[in-house]
């Protein structure tokens, strides 16, 4: 996959949203893609099928600035603060942008209001499997955007081609942090600002970025024609907390034009046809957030990833995924690929607070107390998995100091099958008790990825360093369950 950055920021919005993945058909994601869905005889050889995506873009920022209006009628939503039109709120021949769903303005003339308010290449739009792009070689950033303000809005369209044969496409997001970058005079007068707070080490830390919460997001499967049609609904809608919370957690699968058996495969998502496709990722500030969001800016990863219909259900255990997401202070990759067999036991004992290295600008110590070990496990269907607090002791406190075991832990389940609850330390700093073992016995067949909430999160928490993260130490774990 490839990876860039998409940030927005109040005063600056910088980065770009230009990490759509690159695979051929199960790359990497422990799934059960088999690649060979297409053969063809030639001269007597047998050459493999292929699943690629070719991609392009473009983009585009409304800041209401004269230009923008230039033939083309354009309505503002007038509706109460913090709320965008819907489909019933438009006029006869009116679009609402950035989606009919949830509007900011309605436009009589779509293509040329976005003709009007496109700032990327024109040449990066459209892609092929003729002579088509890898995400590696479009221009960065696809977002770069100065001083936004509420009621600005902007979208960006990819277009992605599948080659040669249907697959099954997720959107998915990772790597992420959210700043306050300091505080005007307004930002902390305004009530919907949290401000900062004392840290566990003492000093100021920011813990809840507004930004995350004012700015409203939205993604769908689009015709191609950069705007949604009156029919269509966007995949998702909410903060943009909400919608990165759910594709980084793996949830981003889109619907396809085709079912799952007429492009081979089976299960309840759609698969996309070979041939080419677009998807809007939409983004707008409400009219109703002013000084809170001042100076705050997010950023994070996107990136699409496709495997072959053929042969799958379109399920997407995303092992891989999951445990590999970028880290924001843990070298990459994560995972091996190991997986420890414990099959057969009626008791296996994963180690909470494990050390793993360490990737932290002017920190002392190259290992922290962050991993679950062993990372991957697999076991039988009946098997109890036992979580236990890992603790240290050393004589040289400037070796391994007692803080090491005072890191707040917990276990939780991506599909919330099992929570050891609240982080707790190895021992008690007041008290000096060791935290006790978590348990949960696997009864079903599956993949069960699991995370620690401070430290692996697919969501933003706070930081280690301030601010708001994402996945900061990559701690996460999977228990493979087998009949």
């Amino acid at each position: 996959m490839t990876d860039g950055n998409f940030e927005l920021s109040r005063r600056k919005v910088l980065g770009g949203l230009s990490a759509i993945g690159l695979a051929s058909a199960g790359a990497g994601l422990g799934t059960s893609a088999y690649f060979s869905d297409t053969e063809a005889f030639e001269n007597n050889a047998l050459v493999a099928g292929e699943l690629d995506m070719k991609v392009g873009y473009s983009a585009h920022y409304s800041d209401w600035s004269p230009d923008e209006g230039e033939g083309v009628d354009v309505r503002m939503w007038e509706g109460p603060a913090g709320t965008t039109g819907g489909q019933d709120d438009l006029e006869a021949g009116e679009t609402g942008l950035p989606s009919n769903a949830a509007w900011l303005v309605a436009v009589d003339d779509p293509d040329q209001f976005l003709e009007n308010t496109q700032y990327s290449d024109p040449e990066l739009d459209g892609a092929s499997c003729d002579g088509g792009r890898d995400a590696a070689d479009l221009e960065e950033p696809v977002i770069e955007l100065d001083d936004v303000k509420p009621g600005d809005f902007g979208e960006v369209t990819f277009d992605l081609a599948l080659c040669d044969n249907p697959g099954y496409v997720w959107l998915q997001v990772d790597k992420g942090f959210a700043h306050e970058n300091g505080y005007t005079e307004p930002e902390m007068k305004d009530p919907d600002e949290s401000g900062p707070v004392t840290g566990p080490e003492g000093g100021q830390i920011d813990v809840d970025v507004e930004l995350l919460d004012a700015v409203q997001a939205a993604y769908w499967v689009d015709d191609g024609d950069n705007y949604q049609d009156g029919d269509e609904d966007p995949a998702a809608v909410g903060s943009l907390r909400e919608i990165v919370r759910e594709l980084a957690s793996l949830e981003g699968a889109l619907p396809g034009d085709i079912t799952a058996s007429e492009g081979g495969g089976t299960g309840d998502q759609g698969c996309f046809s070979a041939g080419e496709h677009s998807v809007v990722f939409a983004w707008w500030v409400p009219i109703d957030h002013g000084n809170e969001v001042q100076t705050d800016s997010v950023e994070f990863d996107l990136s699409f990833y496709t495997e072959q219909c053929r042969h799958n259900d379109g399920s997407l255990d995303g092992l891989g995924a999951f445990l590999n997401a970028d880290a924001e202070l843990k070298p990459s990759p994560v995972w091996d690929g190991t997986v420890a067999d414990r099959t057969g036991q009626d008791e296996v004992v994963v180690e909470n607070n494990a050390l793993t290295t360490v990737d932290i600008p002017e920190f002392p110590f190259d290992e922290l107390p962050v991993a679950f070990d062993p990372l991957a496990v697999r076991v039988s269907t009946g098997t109890t998995v036992r979580w236990t607090w890992v603790t240290y002791e050393t004589e040289d406190p400037d070796d391994f100091p007692p803080l090491f075991n005072q890191i707040p832990h917990n276990v939780v389940s991506l599909d919330g099958s099992f929570n050891s609850g609240a982080p707790v330390p190895a021992i008690d700093p007041q008290t000096g008790d060791e935290a006790d073992d978590f348990t949960h016995t696997f009864s079903s067949p599956g993949t069960y990825l699991y995370y620690c909430t401070p430290h692996g999160a697919p969501f933003f928490v706070g930081s280690f360093e301030g601010g708001e993260v994402l996945n900061e130490f990559g701690m996460r774990g999977a228990v493979i369950v087998e009949d």
